[in-house]
């Protein structure tokens, strides 16, 4: 007859409890998490399992009373968010966003309240500092979201691994100042009057002509565009493949210091970036046009066919891919020179999705043409604009109305 298996699972409560090969008991405790997360236990020994499920038992109550503080040591913000970033942020996200987030950390955080110990710290503490880097320091609004967020994932995480006892971020929030006249979210988008200005001074300047009306036209990102091939135009049905963009590779030293920036071709920005878009003739036209006199623009001849599906659609003048701070170089200086007032390359994005939206397009629309991952984003950036598209909302149901009783008193006059 088989012989029956010792029963070796530990008992309700009893923690992790095992026989070891030489005949003991041994039982582990886990006490908590050190500084960097990762868990702190104890072991514990005897001859029997009772002795040993008695040793753990009395350890659990321990622990859960607070009579064990595995966690003496004090732990800075500075450290906190150190370990933060690059163990949990980096893996995440791509190098350019951890570069920006590794600035808001070096040049807003850590210099305030990089000292402070993070499980003494109070809301009122994230508060004040928000609020001085707002009104003091003139902090843009999204730097300031970008603290705060920052700090609220890095005291999430340190409230999950038993480092605080509360996430001091709750409850605070980011402080909204009056802001002075003509600056709003409208100064992102460029105005009517402004549009045919910047198309008007590009004329007899084909390469600036193509940029900006492509720009403003399909609503790509800049690192879209300056990724753009031959290949993703579809000049026959007017259509346009976003499905790649410049971003940033770094690398680092081992003190964690920036060594090297080097511009490469990645995914887009988001899974949703990748998308397909219908564009009007102008871009199309435009886009024909540079084709035909693209190879004149170089400044020497090349090797490689620079009209080829696999060649970026905006090269610079050796025939290379641009990159996004020389190209903005470039934009800026145009823009100077013509007298023109200083809108950013991505005010040609948030002036196409205005202009679709000040017209009465859907916003799911503007969304998947824009490549936001979720409608809340378009709603959010474009809130501004909505409201002038809901007033003509009612417009629009008095009209359906108005034929509605037309139809209606002519099938009763017929009746």
């Amino acid at each position: 007859m088989p012989t029956k298996k010792a029963n070796h699972r530990r008992g309700n409560k009893e923690g992790s409890i095992y026989k070891r090969k030489d005949g003991k008991w041994s039982g582990q405790v886990l006490l908590g998490y050190n500084e960097l997360g990762k868990p702190i236990r104890k072991t514990y020994y005897g001859t029997t399992r009772e002795e040993v499920a008695q040793k753990v038992n009395g350890a659990v109550y321990q622990v859960f009373s607070g009579t064990i503080q595995p966690n003496a040591r004090k732990v800075h913000v500075k450290e906190m968010l150190e370990e933060y970033l690059w163990t949990f942020k980096k893996p995440a996200v791509a190098d350019v966003t951890f570069d920006w987030y590794r600035g808001i950390c070096d040049n807003h955080i850590t210099p305030n309240i990089g000292n402070l110990v993070i499980n003494e710290m109070a809301s009122a503490d994230i508060q004040t500092l928000l609020n001085m880097l707002h009104g003091q320091k003139k902090l843009s609004q999204r730097a300031v979201k970008a603290v705060r967020d920052l700090l609220n994932q890095a005291f999430s995480h340190a409230l999950e691994v038993n480092l605080v006892e509360r996430n001091p971020v709750t409850g605070t929030k980011i402080p909204k100042v009056p802001r002075a006249k003509g600056d709003d979210d409208n100064a992102k988008v460029i105005t009517v009057a402004d549009r045919t200005k910047i198309l008007a001074a590009t004329d007899g300047d084909l390469r600036m002509k193509t940029a900006l009306t492509v720009l403003m036209f399909t609503g790509m990102r800049i690192g879209e565009f300056l990724a753009l091939t031959w290949g993703n135009v579809d000049f026959r049905n007017g259509v346009i493949t976003i499905d790649r963009a410049l971003t940033s590779k770094c690398e680092y030293d081992d003190e964690h210091n920036l060594t090297s920036r080097t511009t490469i071709v990645g995914a887009t920005k988001t899974q949703c970036g990748t998308r397909k878009i219908k564009v009007s003739p102008i871009v199309t036209d435009v886009l024909k046009e540079w084709r035909e006199a693209l190879p004149n623009h170089l400044r020497s001849p090349v090797e490689h066919n620079v009209l080829a599906p696999s060649t970026v659609v905006f090269p610079n003048d050796l025939g290379q891919m641009r990159t996004y701070y020389g190209f903005r170089t470039t934009y800026r200086r145009f823009m100077t020179e013509k007298q023109l007032p200083p809108y950013t390359l991505h005010s040609y994005r948030h002036t196409f999705a205005t202009m679709l939206l000040e017209t009465g397009t859907n916003p799911r629309v503007v969304q998947k043409l824009l490549g936001h991952a979720d409608i809340e984003t378009t709603l959010g950036i474009y809130s501004h604009v909505l409201p002038e598209v809901f007033d003509g909302v009612a417009d629009t149901l008095t009209g359906v109305y108005t034929e509605m009783t037309k139809k209606g008193a002519k099938n009763t006059v017929s009746t």
